[in-house]
């Protein structure tokens, strides 16, 4: 079938109110689209579940460009220390560093070692739901989402409770793109320096201590990859469940009777995190990556050393694999075919540990307050969020 398409189209403000809509008419052209970003760059999206799976596991589409080309920059350039830092993240490599830092930090987010977890993060739940519950007015981001991720990720790492808020500063500066002069990264990289030579005169039982120890057995990180890896950790770790917690809060205060049946029976929560997921997960397209040579997808040839949009929202959208994708519906049977964490070699990381932190608050929050409303018009909430990046709630 023939679609037309604009050449910026996905950047354009109507399809930024509406991604979706874009994503389902990709799915129906049944061929990679090619977009321009506001830099000028080519990317060219993908969206159909089949084809987003197989652009996840090819071969020749990576991160790291080979030969003359490094991430698209040539040789010549001489990076600073904010983009070697940035180059080193494991979200922007391939095999073998790839596989070489992610097994260094795995068992760190085993299903088991996060479970030990939860006894802990239930705690640090409550209290946030409790001091929200004692306002009466408060924000879904600022008081209930942000501060757990935080919490959780700096107990993981090491990070102690005084240093916590400078962390949150420096996420929120990076991940916004606002670090244009890369202070925020150089503050950061400072701070991990000096942590770290802390660890290694007095380790403690934390992954900094473990990733030190590292140094002295023959398979450590470098001091770039030492600060990447926990700058990621950090950053996603906390952005994402954020993301989840609050889309999953507005969704079920959009959608009276799937809040009702959370409230029923809080035991839902695990199906309210994966059904948020799956229709308006943390990731709308995985970070992009380059064809390392021409690659056809979906009958079609995207060619060498080009960039590759890769859509997790329209997969998961992808009527062909979800029955009515565009309803919001926690008792759906087949929500756990989503790929909101990707898939392959790069599927993430972190995944136990935030299904674990967003089911905890969401079974919270539904035992302890039964009568939260949104304390904004609904018919203005997208606008609100857009703007204020808030979600203002009230107890009724």
């Amino acid at each position: 079938m023939t679609v037309d398409f604009r050449p910026s189209e996905l950047w354009e403000p109507d399809t930024r109110r509406d991604p979706h809509a874009f994503y389902a008419r990709v799915r129906v052209a049944g061929r990679p689209v090619p977009q321009f970003d506001p830099a000028g760059n080519r990317l060219w999206i993908v969206a159909r579940y089949a084809d987003v799976l197989h652009g996840l596991q090819h071969p020749a589409i990576g991160h790291e460009l080979p030969g003359h080309q490094v991430a698209g920059l040539p040789v010549a350039h001489q990076p600073s220390e904010a983009e070697r830092i940035a180059a080193r993240q494991l979200i922007q490599l391939d095999p073998p560093d790839h596989t070489r830092l992610r097994r260094l930090v795995s068992t760190a987010f085993t299903a088991r070692t996060v479970a030990r977890l939860e006894t802990w993060i239930a705690g640090v739940a409550a209290d946030l739901v409790a001091r929200a519950c004692r306002l009466g007015r408060f924000d879904a981001v600022a008081d209930l989402a942000d501060p757990l991720p935080v919490n959780v990720i700096a107990q993981l790492v090491g990070v102690p409770e005084e240093d916590r808020a400078r962390f949150r500063a420096w996420s929120a500066t990076i991940v916004s793109a606002a670090d244009h002069d890369g202070s925020a990264t150089l503050a950061f990289a400072a701070y991990i320096d000096e942590l770290a030579a802390r660890r290694r005169a007095d380790p403690q039982d934390d992954l900094l201590s473990e990733l030190v120890a590292l140094e002295t057995q023959g398979d450590s990180l470098d001091r770039d990859e030492l600060v990447a890896m926990v700058q990621l950790l950090l950053i996603a770790g906390q952005e994402t469940t954020v993301d989840v917690i609050v889309n999953g809060i507005r969704l079920l205060l959009t959608h009276p009777e799937q809040w009702h049946d959370l409230l029923a029976d809080p035991s839902l929560a695990s199906a309210v995190v994966e059904e948020t997921l799956r229709f308006r997960g943390p990731v709308e397209i995985v970070p992009p990556r380059y064809t390392f040579r021409d690659v056809d997808i979906a009958g079609d040839t995207i060619p060498a050393f080009e960039r590759v949009g890769l859509s997790l929202w329209g997969a998961n959208r992808d009527p062909s694999v979800f029955s009515h994708p565009d309803t919001f519906d926690i008792h759906r049977t087949d929500v756990r075919r989503h790929i909101a964490f990707g898939h392959g070699i790069h599927f993430c990381l972190g995944a136990a540990l935030g299904r674990l932190e967003a089911r905890i608050m969401l079974d919270c929050i539904a035992r302890e307050l039964r009568d939260l409303r949104l304390a904004v018009d609904p018919a203005e909430l997208d606008a609100f969020r857009l703007h204020h990046g808030a979600l203002p709630l009230r107890i009724a």
